[in-house]
């Protein structure tokens, strides 16, 4: 299992929160958060939920006081003035990855808490990703760079090329 936790806060379409489940449940992490939604899509987590641990959390101070209780690290995936580039960024130990709302982000409550914020570069006419998009990028960022994926534990895949 890799030592990695998300966050999604306060998503409106409940698809990205299973999308987001079933990419955080390929990459192995610990956990995800959810914040504020009771409600989501569980087809499009494709049964990863029950393979990995989900905590359901109703507000933005319950989320910050399990991360003080867990000791996390919060790391808010947000475009903004004082953000990292992702793909430069050293991510620190205990690391709780935040990918905010479709529409507003990352709450300010959170993001003043976070003891980093990083982006993804969007090189073409696109404002932003979608939410579930965003959150597996950061999610294999961080699977790379801590190389935590080793040959022996990838979940071997057939596929007939000729069906």
């Amino acid at each position: 299992m890799n030592d990695l936790a998300v966050a999604v806060m306060n998503f409106m379409n409940g698809s990205n929160v299973g999308g987001l489940i079933r990419t955080a449940g390929a990459a192995d992490i610990k956990e995800v958060i959810v914040v504020g939604r009771k409600k989501w899509n569980t087809g499009a987590a494709t049964g990863a939920q029950s393979k990995i641990k989900v905590v359901r959390l109703s507000t933005s101070e319950e989320f910050l006081d399990y991360c003080r209780d867990g000791r996390y690290n919060v790391v808010s995936v947000e475009i903004g003035s004082d953000s990292h580039v992702i793909f430069d960024y050293i991510y620190p130990q205990n690391t709780m990855l935040v990918i905010g709302n479709e529409g507003t982000g990352v709450p300010k409550k959170i993001l003043d808490a976070s003891f980093s914020k990083v982006y993804i570069p969007q090189y073409g006419g696109v404002e932003c990703l979608n939410a579930a998009t965003a959150g597996s990028i950061a999610i294999y960022d961080w699977v790379r760079k801590n190389n935590r994926c080793r040959e022996s534990e990838i979940v071997e895949r057939k596929f007939d090329i000729n069906g």
